[in-house]
């Protein structure tokens, strides 16, 4: 039923190239993860917390594919607090990304409507451009 309904939503909004199709995705990442040491967990596992109290935290990564492989627009990075330090951005970045906080460290509804406007940027969609598709895998915000 899933695919039978995608193709006719394909068909109706006339997307017939994958460089209109997106895939978006969240996943944890752990903060402080101690340098030069390999962990194995199972895949099921969502968060991994060490002994050392600077290892309990995670942030959440937001990022969209393209079906054509072209290069993904840059991440939203959620940090779970109230302000950004400094001390968190990465001379590794790009100043693209989005660096946003939460007091729960999750995404909620503020973050989704300005991860959209992201996205919608750097995809080049407007309501005078190409329809595009957005899949989303169950995603839901946290409060």
């Amino acid at each position: 039923m899933f695919f039978t309904n995608y193709q006719e939503t394909l068909d109706h909004y006339g997307i017939h190239h994958a460089r209109y199709i997106y895939n978006i995705d969240e996943s944890g990442v752990q903060i402080g993860c101690p340098t030069g040491e390999i962990i194995v967990v199972p895949t099921e596992v969502k968060e991994l917390y060490t002994a050392s109290l600077e290892n309990w935290k995670s942030l959440i990564i937001i990022e969209v594919i393209c079906a054509d492989g072209t290069p993904p627009s840059p991440p939203v990075i959620i940090c779970p607090g109230e302000k950004i330090m400094e001390s968190w951005i990465h001379k590794n970045l790009t100043g693209a990304e989005v660096i946003t906080v939460s007091p729960t460290g999750y995404t909620n509804e503020n973050i989704t409507l300005a991860w959209l406007d992201h996205i919608i940027k750097h995809i080049e969609a407007g309501p005078d451009k190409h329809w595009h598709m957005l899949l989303v895998d169950g995603h839901i915000t946290h409060r």
